[in-house]
């Protein structure tokens, strides 16, 4: 009985340490790391607005091949088959027919429009520009998602150095507090100075949770424009900023405006929506003008009642008497038939051709009102695009000043790290023989970690406004 229990035992620990040990054995699963590419491309793909642009795009699309196709000429068929009941006159035979007749119609017709005022025409041109106007509206929105990913990506890249600043000085200050322990111990520092560094440690791992908090936020926000369902084993691909230089580009804000209002698909389209209103406004004049029609048709028929003379017969026809005697003639009496359905469809065949011209004399100002509302159109679409030009004005203008004021910020904060790494290093010497308290150490330690977090803040802003401007001039956002 023990060396069963003996040997259950071993099975157990056996097991177990195969358990442990399969985490190690197992091939860890490797997470996709998304280039900023990448995630430009997705989110574009997988963004339910831009899909929702795209139909409005086809609606529009859709809307202009149905004008082009109202320019060609109509061609309707018909047939019809009818009974009628009572005294009436068969238009086939022209007959009085008082019982039941079955006849039946059959037609095919066309019309085409010679002139109408180029109304046709110039709604034509109009819907044609605003399916421009929808497709630079679309541009216009991947432009849109294109920043809100670059923004969103950036700040991933700005929390991880957070993270990892925050790391290394939460490193610091456990050897710190390591040393301060060993000094109170040999009586060299007082209780105080060794608390403040016990408080300082306590801080420093709160900044620690506190950057990790924001990195998964950032990646949170980043999936979500992503359309990811879980942000989850989600990671980018860092780009190497190394080689990036940290320079004002070459060009001023008027200069930038003037490169972009040629570019930017959101000027493009309040461009073309006013030219579309334009062609729509003189559409609407055209329907002032008469129209010219051709119209067309071919026609045939079949009645019940239609006969067809196959023959004569001979029959004697009483005239009269005379001198009591009968006078009888012969005569000839036609013999009718029915006539076929192929033979009444030749026979009945018909063609129509003429001309429509129609004068509009008055039709309850509705052609008048519709002018009046095109003006407006106009006006509102010229306006739109002054709105737009000006926006786009203030807008570079905003841009430039953020992308200057982060360079001056980014500068004056790397020449503030340098100046205060020196006094750091400085600082620890003294701390380390007792020279300072821990006070004045954590002091200067968290003047570092502020300027450092500073300079990075500063950094990831200029690249992110330098991508600003990039984006105005019409360049891809790339790394």
């Amino acid at each position: 009985m023990p060396l069963i229990i003996y040997m259950n035992r071993s099975r157990i620990v056996q097991i177990t340490i195969l358990l442990l040990a399969l985490p190690v054995l197992l091939p860890a699963q490797t997470i996709k790391r998304w280039s900023l590419q990448e995630c430009i491309s997705y989110a574009i793909e997988h963004n339910y607005q831009l899909a929702q642009n795209s139909l409005t795009v086809s609606q529009s699309e859709q809307t202009l091949l149905q004008t082009k196709a109202g320019t060609l000429p109509t061609l309707n068929g018909s047939a019809n088959h009818t009974y009628n009941f009572g005294r009436r006159i068969d238009p086939f035979t022209n007959q009085f027919a008082t019982n039941r007749v079955l006849s039946q119609n059959f037609s095919l017709s066309s019309s085409v429009n010679l002139f109408g005022g180029l109304s046709n025409t110039q709604t034509i041109l109009s819907n044609q520009l605003s399916v421009m106007a929808a497709k630079y509206s679309n541009d216009q929105l991947k432009n849109d998602i294109s920043l809100q990913v670059t923004n969103a990506f950036l700040q991933i890249i700005l929390a991880d150095e957070l993270l990892t600043i925050a790391d290394n000085q939460l490193r610091l200050t456990r050897e710190q507090s390591a040393r301060g322990k060993l000094l109170y111990d040999a009586g060299r520092t007082a209780r105080g100075d060794f608390l403040q560094a016990e408080a300082q440690l306590a801080n420093e791992e709160l900044n620690v949770v506190t950057a990790r908090n924001r990195m998964d936020l950032a990646k949170l926000t980043l999936a979500q424009l992503l359309s990811l369902e879980s942000a989850e084993e989600f990671d980018i691909e860092k780009p190497d900023f190394e080689k990036l230089a940290i320079d004002l580009p070459p060009y001023n804000a008027r200069d930038l405006f003037t490169v972009a209002v040629e570019r930017q698909p959101g000027i493009l389209g309040a461009e073309n929506r006013l030219k579309s209103a334009e062609r729509g406004l003189k559409a609407a004049r055209g329907q002032y003008y008469p129209t010219l029609s051709m119209f067309g048709g071919i026609g045939t028929g079949y009645s019940e009642l239609s006969r067809t003379i196959i023959g004569s017969t001979s029959q004697q026809q009483n005239l009269g008497t005379f001198q009591g005697q009968p006078i009888v003639i012969d005569v000839d009496v036609p013999v009718y038939e029915k006539t076929s359905f192929n033979n009444q469809l030749d026979q009945n065949f018909n063609r129509t051709i003429g001309f429509s011209l129609n004068v509009p004399i008055f039709n309850g100002l509705r052609t008048k009102t519709q002018v009046s509302q095109q003006k407006i159109a106009v006006e509102n679409a010229r306006l739109q695009h002054l709105i737009t030009k000006n926006q786009l004005r203030r807008d570079i203008q905003t841009a430039w000043f953020d992308a200057r004021s982060a360079f001056e910020r980014y500068q004056a904060t790397l020449k503030s790290v340098n100046a205060l790494q020196e006094a750091f290093s400085y600082m620890e010497q003294r701390y380390d023989v007792g020279m300072v308290n821990a006070l004045e150490f954590n002091t200067s330690k968290n003047q570092l970690l502020s300027a450092r977090s500073n300079l990075a803040q500063a950094r990831y802003e200029f690249i992110l406004r330098v991508k600003v401007l990039d984006f105005y001039q019409g360049k891809p956002i790339a790394f």
